[in-house]
Order: structure tokens, then C-alpha cells, then sequence
């Protein structure tokens, strides 16, 4: 997440804010054993989970009201958590889950989607 953060930004001309690579610097290590833990969990879900994607909260372990979604994508292309639905929704996914921990609003929200096709 971070290497590929920092690449994206420098190609597109326009280098991360020192605020935004404080961020992924402070969660980069965090955020990666978690995501690791969910997909080596993955592999003992039940096959109606994988068909139809599921999504796991995981908090910060730095900065309390920082929150990540993380989706492991549908392998139902007609399902909400599909790579493609999520791509388009995810804007509301991060919302609803910040409607849903109100107490206090969540300073930062961040969706990651893995892939587990292939």
C-alpha cells in the first residue's frame, strides 16, 4: 500500500502531502499483518462468504478515529462486494460504516479490496 502510493503519486506528477505519508508511514506495517491475517483466514471461509465477498473492520493501531474497511472481493460478479460494484460504491461503503461507529465520527476512513480470483 504504501510503495505503491508513493509510485502512483510521483507518475501522476503530484507527490504525496507530508500529512497523507505521515499517515500511510504510521499504519503501512499495522495495516499489512492485518490484511495478511484476513487472507490466510480466507482460505477456511465457507464457500457462500467467497462467493459473495465479505467485509472486515479493523482499527488503527496508532491514532484512535482512524478505521479500515477491507473487502475481499465477491467471486459473484453480481455481488455488491464484487471488485467491480465496490470499485464504483465505495464512497458509500465507507460512509455506512462511519454512520455505524457515530460515536465519535471517524477522522479517517480507508477501503482496502483484495482480490482472491486468482
Amino acid at each position: 500500500m504504501f510503495n505503491s502510493s508513493i509510485k502512483d503519486s510521483h507518475k501522476a506528477g503530484s507527490p504525496l502531502p507530508k500529512d497523507q505519508l505521515a499517515t500511510l508511514v504510521d499504519e503501512s506495517m499495522y495495516t499489512y499483518a492485518c490484511l495478511v491475517e484476513k487472507i490466510i483466514a480466507y482460505r477456511i471461509f465457507d464457500q457462500d462468504s467467497r462467493w459473495h465477498g465479505c467485509v472486515r473492520h479493523e482499527h488503527s493501531y496508532h491514532v484512535f478515529g482512524r478505521h479500515y474497511m477491507m473487502v475481499l472481493y465477491a467471486q459473484d460478479d453480481n455481488s455488491s462486494l464484487s471488485m467491480v460494484q465496490v470499485r464504483q460504491s465505495h464512497q458509500d461503503l465507507l460512509a455506512d460504516l462511519n454512520a455505524k461507529i457515530q460515536d465519535p465520527v471517524l477522522n479517517d476512513l480507508f477501503l482496502i479490496g483484495v482480490d482472491t480470483n486468482n
